[in-house]
């Protein structure tokens, strides 16, 4: 016969007075650290002991009169509402305080809802609509993410299959709206412990991290500039309505009102995220001390980049002027990186292929450049954890996920000349003082004639 379940009670385990109880309403035990409960003496532990084993007389007479059904008969989609409602919710209070740092971002809340929206349509799909949370297992689960291995899906204008780093977030995503109704009261699930199986991540094997040759950057600035030359013509053919085809050169498509070369030479001197270089304003440039102070997205720290001046040396003296040139020529700007008419500097994605397609090398990304500055700044000499430091990471993670093998580099002590940039950035701020004073005196030529 089975044993009778044992009654609250405090057991010393490990050094330390726990309470044992069980909890009638999932049918599991659990346990507490009976000092996280402000029982720190017998007497307190006798008194905790009685009123657990009362509550556990009136949850067990709850689950007799509901039945034992609980709430098992929840619509499953209306249980997932609630839990999207939550976010929303999350969305709303990170946009009210975002110095508070809680709740969600608004691009995380737009990948949840679009995650555990597909569930919901593949449920209506496959006919399990009216399907209830007490009835939901984990062969469902199961069949759920191998039919969204085998969708198929848009990236731009191709027809893809999702990778496995992308199956592996919505597993995270629902894993999170399920955990969130386990923790329902009354319980949705009679178990919830078998549908973990299936939302486990499936192990992903990582790109490996890319250094780049000064050759290939300063191929991709080369491209950049030219792109972003007034006098660049682009080949056009097409067909007339006649069925005569016809090529001619003309002015490409409108550039972004983010310059390509601006942002590059950014991320690739400071190894900062896209999001943290778009959002560098003014105000967070020290431009006689050579610091920068950004503010990470990610993480809500502030930490400072020294361009000059540091203890293990110079990072980028060339940015360093390069910014001075850029305050110059527009002293009342806010953001560092140009935007037109938008509110804010934005990322010229349609600009950044196209410039990788010019350059013809190996694809360069925002994110690739963050991996590229850690691997440059370690073949340089510069402590892992300073270099971590000045990414807004930890230095495990800068060398597990970042650091790469640097097999060709120029000799120098500064990051902007072993990237082979120096060069190029002296030119650039050559080429813009040349135009700042160009327009100058052209302006104070109109002013005499007037």
């Amino acid at each position: 016969m089975p044993r009778e379940k044992a009654s609250a009670r405090v057991l010393k385990w490990r050094g330390e007075h726990y309470l044992f109880y069980r909890d009638h309403a999932t049918g599991k035990n659990k346990r507490v650290l009976c000092a996280s409960l402000d029982a720190t003496n017998a007497e307190d532990r006798a008194e905790l002991v009685k009123e657990y084993r009362l509550n556990e007389k009136l949850d067990e007479t709850e689950v007799v009169r509901r039945g034992g059904r609980l709430a098992y008969d929840t619509p499953l989609t209306d249980a997932i509402g609630l839990y999207l409602k939550n976010c929303e919710k999350r969305v709303q209070s990170r946009e009210k305080n975002p110095e508070a740092r809680a709740g969600l971002s608004d691009k995380s809340g737009v990948m949840i809802s679009k995650t555990i929206g597909h569930f919901t349509d593949w449920l209506k799909l496959e006919g399990h609509g009216a399907l209830t949370t007490g009835a939901l297992d984990a062969r469902l689960l199961s069949a759920y993410f191998q039919d969204l291995a085998q969708e198929k899906t848009r990236r731009g204008k191709a027809s893809v299959r999702r990778s496995a780093a992308t199956l592996n977030l919505y597993r995270r995503n629902l894993k999170a709206c399920l955990s969130f109704l386990d923790d329902l009261r009354p319980p949705v699930f009679p178990d919830y412990k078998p549908l973990k199986k299936p939302l486990k991540p499936q192990r992903v094997e990582l790109d490996m991290p890319k250094a780049f040759s000064p050759k290939e950057l300063t191929g991709f600035l080369k491209a950049a500039l030219e792109w972003e030359s007034p006098k660049l013509k682009v080949s056009v053919r097409r067909r007339k309505p006649s069925g005569k085809r016809e090529e001619f050169d003309q002015a490409p498509p409108v550039k972004p009102s983010t310059p390509v070369s601006r942002l590059f030479l950014i991320l690739a001197l400071t190894g900062c995220r896209l999001g943290e270089a778009l959002g560098l304003k003014w105000e967070d440039v020290d431009l006689d001390r050579g610091r920068l102070t950004i503010h990470a997205q990610k993480t809500g720290r502030t930490r400072v980049l020294p361009l000059v001046g540091a203890p293990e040396g110079d990072v980028s003296p060339g940015l360093l002027g390069l910014l001075k040139a850029w305050r110059e020529a527009a002293p009342k700007a806010v953001y560092v990186l140009p935007h037109d008419k938008i509110e804010a500097p934005a990322f010229p994605k349609s600009g950044w292929q196209m410039v990788n397609q010019r350059a013809k090398l190996e694809r360069i990304g925002p994110q690739m450049l963050r991996q590229n500055f850690t691997s440059y700044a370690a073949s340089l000499g510069v402590p892992s954890t300073v270099a971590a430091l000045w990414q807004g990471h930890s230095a495990g993670v800068a060398e597990r996920h970042y650091r790469a093998q640097v097999l060709d580099r120029n000799l120098a002590a500064t990051m902007d000349e072993a990237m082979g940039l120096a060069p190029m950035i002296e030119s650039i701020a050559t080429m813009d003082e040349a135009a700042r004073l160009g327009r100058t005196t052209a302006r104070r030529k109109l002013l005499e004639a007037t």
